[in-house]
């Protein structure tokens, strides 16, 4: 008698508990998990990466104090020049443009996996909700036929005291109570179990959180069409997508590749500044100045000159092409590789959905034959049975049997709904986007 509060407690939860429709939890989850957070982060990052590789290089500015003596600590003046450069790289070719469309192509790779991510999400979710869906209906079995029993108990009693049944009976019910008391608290204990994973899913930090959920289950299979989700298949599907996106970066980074083939210019200016004047000049001025500085004497002009250079790269040159040619290549043989891989997940998708609308079209037979023929028959059996036991046809164990027997086919009968919801998402794993 002690599991009496615990069901109570349960009874009180799910009556309090407002049900939470299955769409709003899966936008629950769009909003809460840190995965899908990570991936949008990601794709900024990939935009950031765009902008910072469409940059110029930067430029490079230099200052040289040059041939200073030994015993002079005036670098300025005394040095044979003082010279100031700066120089820039200029990448030709739309080297540039080319890299930051490289990671723009990243970024759209990124956000396929982020749709692939989403469905599989998106299933899992579904996959648990109707798994709690289904111990909720079980538990609400369970709690009918232990009311039933419990009835029968209470029934059972007055007659035994009377002699009108055997104490045998009675005993025979209160072991049946007693099983199927266990039985509802093991439900329970399951339930929990799979409402805590549900509230990982949802990004949820508060696990106790009650998730009710709808009585009822609806299947709509107006758009079950094999042919058109198939092509849903082949143009939805974000997994296929992200292939087709990741042969676009390919080709991205193979025209980077092709590129590199270009030369790359660098041109240089620079001031000198000579304070000693231009000793090294040929002339009786340079002779008069050798002079006076060996003599010690100041110089009378300090004189200024300037530079200009320019630099080009030969990346074409048979040596170090191979470097662009050879990548280029690597890139279009890896665009062969996932075209192939591809096709054969393509060829797999469409194979399991032809599976899941069969197990779909299977199990919504089920259903039909369940609500017309098996449930009322079993119903009217086991009722048979009763009346059969009360008149003293039967032994209460042919009762407590048919009892069983409609417990099973009403359990088989809501697994068997839930099958059919399972199809669904597997076919919506495969399409890549809910079903209408």
């Amino acid at each position: 008698m002690r599991q009496i509060p615990l069901l109570l407690t349960v009874s009180f939860l799910l009556s309090r508990a407002i049900a939470q429709p299955i769409d709003s939890l899966i936008l629950e989850a769009y909003q809460n998990n840190p995965q899908l957070k990570s991936f949008d982060y990601q794709i900024q990052a990939t935009g950031f990466r765009a902008s910072s590789s469409s940059a110029w290089p930067a430029p490079t500015f230099g200052i040289e104090f040059s041939q200073i003596p030994s015993n002079s600590t005036n670098i300025l003046n005394d040095a044979i020049s003082d010279n100031i450069s700066i120089s820039q790289m200029f990448m030709l070719g739309g080297k540039l443009s080319a890299m930051s469309e490289m990671e723009k192509r990243k970024g759209r790779v990124l956000e396929q996996n982020q749709g692939s991510f989403q469905v599989q999400l998106r299933a899992k979710i579904k996959m648990n909700y109707y798994q709690l869906w289904l111990l909720d209906r079980q538990i609400e079995v369970q709690k009918r036929t232990l009311s039933l029993l419990l009835e029968l108990v209470q029934n059972m009693q007055s007659h035994v005291m009377i002699n009108r049944m055997r104490q045998a009976d009675l005993y025979t019910i209160q072991a049946e109570v007693a099983s199927e008391k266990a039985k509802l608290n093991e439900m329970n204990s399951h339930r929990s179990n799979l409402q805590n994973a549900m509230n990982s899913l949802l990004g949820r930090n508060d696990f106790t959180q009650f998730i009710k959920t709808d009585s009822a289950l609806s299947a709509n299979t107006a758009l079950l069409s094999e042919f058109k989700l198939s092509e849903q298949v082949k143009q939805a599907n974000p997994s296929l997508i992200a292939m087709d996106r990741m042969k676009e970066m390919n080709e991205a980074e193979m025209s980077v590749a092709n590129r590199e083939l270009f030369p790359d210019v660098m041109l240089q200016a620079m001031v000198m500044r000579m304070p000693n004047g231009m000793i090294l000049t040929g002339g009786p001025r340079s002779t008069e100045m050798i002079q006076q500085s060996v003599a010690g004497m100041a110089m009378q002009k300090t004189d200024w000159m300037y530079g200009v250079m320019a630099s080009i790269t030969l990346p074409f040159a048979p040596w170090s092409s191979v470097r662009s040619t050879a990548k280029a290549d690597e890139m279009r043989s890896t665009n062969l590789s996932i075209e192939a891989e591809k096709n054969t997940m393509q060829r797999e998708m469409i194979a399991s959905l032809r599976t899941a609308l069969n197990k779909y079209a299977t199990a919504d037979t089920l259903v039909s034959q369940y609500q017309s023929d098996i449930l009322p028959l079993t119903h009217e059996s086991a009722e048979a049975q009763t009346v059969a036991y009360q008149t003293g046809q039967v032994p209460i164990t042919t009762v407590l049997d048919s009892r069983r027997m409609e417990l099973m086919k009403q359990d088989d009968y809501l697994m068997i709904l839930m099958d059919r919801q399972m199809a669904l998402v597997e076919i919506e794993m495969m399409v890549g986007t809910p079903l209408q």
